[in-house]
C-alpha cells in the first residue's frame, strides 16, 4: 500500500492528502460502509495506524508506523 500511495503522489500528481483520501474514505464510500469506516469520527470503528511522521507533508511517512489498532485494540506495530 505504501508504494501505491507514493505512486499516486509522484506519478499521478495527487497531493499527499488526496492520496490518503483515495486510500481511506473513498473506498469506504464506494463500498457503502462510510457510516462506520473510512475516517476518524465518533462512533466509527477504531481501525487506524499511528505514525511518527506526518504523511501530509511527505507521503513516504506512511511507513513510519508506531502502532496499529483494530476495533480500538492495539494489535501491535506493523510487521
Amino acid at each position: 500500500m505504501h508504494d501505491e500511495l507514493e505512486l499516486l503522489v509522484t506519478r499521478a500528481g495527487l497531493s499527499p492528502l488526496a492520496a490518503l483520501h483515495a486510500a481511506t474514505l473513498a473506498p469506504a464510500r464506494a463500498l457503502g460502509i462510510e457510516a462506520g469506516r473510512g475516517s476518524i469520527e465518533v462512533g466509527k470503528s477504531a481501525d487506524l495506524v499511528i505514525l511518527t511522521a506526518d504523511p501530509s507533508t511527505d507521503i513516504r511517512n506512511t511507513r513510519a508506523i508506531e502502532a496499529v489498532y483494530q476495533g480500538g485494540k492495539r494489535i501491535g506495530p506493523a510487521p
